[in-house]
């Protein structure tokens, strides 16, 4: 068997491309089954059991791992697929939502993807692992014995039928392989599907070996996503949950590391060769995730075998996708740190580091155990989930520069009708900064309020909509209380809304600060609303000014009370179930987005402009500095993370001094809690060559918001602002 990744390659990607053009298959002999609108439970049922039944089933005979089902996704989309059919015939009208939808966008105030987050899933893979969809197939079937509650039992025998369509699933990729086997053409074949027909039935049998683990991951993955209608997109904490599994095999001579390692490459590739790299996709991200590094349940760090193979695989494979989140701490092994450092020089740019000394005490706050906490993962892009947990965010985003510039042009007689909705338990009052100030606050929370009336009757009817019985099966206390994931089952249930524009916004309020104090706030209102037309002067000495956040202690002491004001605006705003909104710094790109179509700012910026990115500052001083004044954001208490972005604009290096030197920032970093680190290490020279020249640098890989892509099939507009970045601007 050739355990060459890089040689196997070609023939992998050859063998999948045959069958991946085709996609996506038309699916209607199964989507026309499903009734439209009735019970819920039959719809899904019918549509799980439909798939397994008659969605084509692929082997790629050079891919050790049997996959996969093709259930009416896009090649590139990966895992979006026949699900969506339950919710599609759900009889709902959605058009007060799309109406909505319209609104927000009419109006530069913001967007959502829906009236929940349909894309950041995971699953609880200790469970999976340990059990199988046989488990709780049998966990099931014990609880309903003594169960008197008709529709908790009822409900139980769907997640039962849910976990038969796995094993028939895996059956039937069994069958085909065996099917194969009869022909095969090389050794190699032959070794790869004589394992698919003899290793045991994952995902509905627990994984007994290193090989099982990780199918039952890839196909669990895809089977959850595309059957339930919800992106189950994370791979989970692979180091940790595998390593078990690679020493017993090693220690039984089952396994050898070169094979170890060749599997875990094709595990990891199958995402970027299931991707066409293309300018239409390279703008956006497929959503997969991976994650390393951390603690285990009982707080003991992760760092092992596996740890070291990932890191390699990245390295050598250039890999985009899945997206590598890795969690470290202030006291992370030396050499683990070190690891990534060297990952990042290699300036393949695919690597963010997720900070548990400021993570796992969040999930805490929100009332997390310790156990379930420590293992969180990375999901979407540097979002952060736990297992056993419902955590609806990155879907929603506020622009809050629109809210500001909305109360700064508009009061009660002349707001627009269109705004009226949403302002409609605001404030205008602006005859001191402090009055100002509150009514910008009073604006935000209730336009809050409005995205959640708007929601509430979509998510008192959600159960009806999308049931997730899948999901349900591997996210505890669903089983074992008979609720589904979309009915509040799951153990922990929390709704986040992100803010975006956190540095504009703070250094535009200090602008308007220090304007009312020197009683001159009517000329910068009026040469802000007209995008300093004529007014350059003023302008420039806005742009110049240190009084703005991480350039003065004042400023940050601003920026601090600030974060402090944004993280409880929510408070008291609940949803249909009674979860409270809350809110985060997360800003995904919409911080270009919005900045795109919302005017000028009194802190100088100019009309189309780009806002701060994640949650820095508008102006970045060097990284230290940068690094230390946003650690005063850190005891503010969001409910998911905020990103420190930045640009280290050299050439790529792995110089030792290089590597030793990121490696202690990482460290200083996790120390000041700074919740994620996404760095890019990008040349301003070697980019603007691809810009100019595309093809001159193919490989050339840049970080672009919560995901990674090859610069020269970004468009245009994206390239000049990850330039700009790298400058400093």
């Amino acid at each position: 068997m050739n355990f060459d990744f890089r040689q196997m390659k070609p023939v992998i990607q050859q063998e999948m491309d045959e069958i991946l053009d085709q996609y996506p298959v038309d699916l209607h002999h199964i989507t026309d089954k499903i009734p439209l609108g009735g019970d819920a439970w039959e719809r899904k049922r019918i549509l799980v059991e439909s798939a397994a039944e008659e969605c084509p089933v692929h082997i790629f005979p050079h891919y050790p791992f049997a996959f996969e089902l093709a259930a009416g996704e896009k090649r590139d989309v990966c895992y979006i697929g026949v699900g969506n059919e339950c919710y599609r015939k759900s009889g709902m009208d959605f058009s007060p939502l799309h109406d909505f939808r319209h609104l927000l966008d009419e109006s530069h105030l913001g967007a959502f993807n829906d009236y929940t987050d349909f894309l950041h899933g995971t699953c609880d893979h200790d469970k999976l692992l340990e059990k199988g969809f046989r488990g709780v197939y049998e966990d099931c079937m014990a609880l309903n014995e003594t169960e008197t509650d008709e529709e908790k039992r009822r409900y139980r025998e769907l997640v039962m039928r849910c976990c038969k369509a796995a094993e028939k699933i895996g059956l039937r990729l069994q069958k085909k392989a065996k099917e194969m086997l009869e022909s095969a053409r090389d050794e190699d074949e032959k070794y790869n599907l004589s394992r698919m027909v003899h290793s045991v039935n994952t995902p509905w049998e627990a994984p007994k070996t290193y090989y099982d683990a990780l199918h039952c991951i890839l196909l669990t993955s895809q089977i959850i996503s595309v059957l339930d209608g919800v992106e189950m997109l994370a791979y989970g904490q692979l180091d940790r949950l595998i390593f078990p599994f690679y020493q017993r095999d090693l220690e039984a001579g089952i396994i050898t590391w070169e094979e170890a390692y060749f599997l875990l490459q094709c595990f990891l590739h199958k995402t970027d060769l299931h991707c066409h790299f293309n300018e239409e996709r390279q703008k956006y991200d497929n959503g997969v995730s991976v994650m390393i590094g951390g603690c285990d349940a009982e707080g003991r760090p992760v760092y092992n075998e596996i740890t070291k193979m990932m890191l390699r695989a990245y390295a050598e494979n250039k890999l985009i996708n899945p997206k590598l989140n890795a969690r470290a701490a202030a006291n992370s092994p030396r050499e683990y740190l070190q690891g990534l450092a060297a990952l990042a020089m290699t300036g393949n740019n695919n690597l963010v580091v997720e900070n548990d000394d400021y993570i796992i005490p969040m999930f805490q706050r929100m009332g997390l155990s310790f156990e379930d906490a420590s293992t969180y993962v990375g999901n979407g892009c540097q979002e952060v989930i736990c297992r056993n947990q419902l955590h609806s965010r990155a879907f929603v985003y506020l622009n809050m520069i629109q809210v500001l510039l909305d109360t700064m042009q508009y009061d009660e007689r002349n707001l627009p009708k269109k705004l009226q909705k949403i302002y409609a338990n605001g404030s205008f009052a602006k005859a001191s900064y402090e009055e100002m100030q509150s009514s910008f606050l009073q604006n935000l929370r209730a336009y809050i309020q409005c995205i959640a009336d708007a929601f509430k009757p979509f998510e008192k009817l959600h159960p009806h909509i999308n049931p997730a019985p899948m999901l349900s099966a591997f996210t505890a206390d669903c089983i074992r209380d008979g609720l589904d994931f979309s009915r509040g089952g799951a153990r922990y249930n929390h709704k986040t809304l992100a803010l975006v524009g956190f540095g504009t916004l703070c250094d535009s309020l200090l602008s308007l600060k220090r304007a009312y104090e020197a009683g001159n706030e009517k000329a910068l209102f009026a040469a802000t609303l007209s995008n300093f037309e004529g007014q350059e002067e003023m302008r420039r000495a806005l742009l110049a000014s240190d009084d703005c956040f991480g350039h003065s202690e004042s400023a940050d002491a601003f920026a601090k009370a600030l974060a402090n004001d944004l993280a409880q605006v929510s408070r008291g705003i609940v949803n249909a179930q009674g979860i409270e909104w809350r809110t985060s710094l997360f800003t995904y790109y919409k911080f270009k987005n919005f900045g795109q179509v919302t005017g000028a700012t009194p802190d100088g910026r100019g009309k189309g402009e780009s806002f701060s990115r994640q949650m820095n500052m508008a102006k970045i001083p060097d990284l230290t500095t940068a690094a230390l004044s946003m650690a005063v954001l850190t005891k503010a208490d969001f409910h998911d993370v905020g990103m420190f972005d930045f640009a280290l604009p050299c050439t790529v290096s792995n110089s030792e001094k290089a590597v030793q030197a990121l490696a202690d920032f990482i460290r200083t970093c996790m120390a000041l809690k700074l919740p994620v680190l996404q760095p890019n290490v990008a040349d301003v020279k070697t980019m603007q060559e691809e810009r100019d020249k595309k093809g001159t640098h193919p490989d050339l890989v840049v970080r672009v918001c919560g995901y990674s892509a090859l610069f020269g099939q970004l468009p245009e507009y994206m390239q000049d602002e990850i330039i700009a970045r790298a400058k400093g601007a």
